[in-house]
């Protein structure tokens, strides 16, 4: 099994590529999504909703630290 990570957009509820790379023809996977609004009401900066992602699943720092690595390695 192999990750990526892929800049996308949503309109009008279908998931569009952003950018020249495509989505393959068929996948599973977790989309989050980021709307600058929401985060200003709340006040949780992007930094605070990553932190607080990591204590849902459970990462000690080197868990985070490693699902860092991969995603930094994902993008290349």
């Amino acid at each position: 099994m192999s990750y990526r990570t892929v800049e996308v957009e949503v309109d009008h509820g279908r998931v569009l590529a952003k950018g020249a790379e495509s989505l393959p023809e068929k996948a599973s996977g977790l989309l989050t999504i980021f709307q600058s609004d929401a985060v200003n009401q709340t006040g949780v900066s992007p930094l605070q909703a990553l932190d607080s992602l990591q204590e849902h699943l459970r990462l000690d720092e080197a868990q985070a630290a490693e699902w860092m690595a991969s995603v930094r390695e994902a993008r290349r």
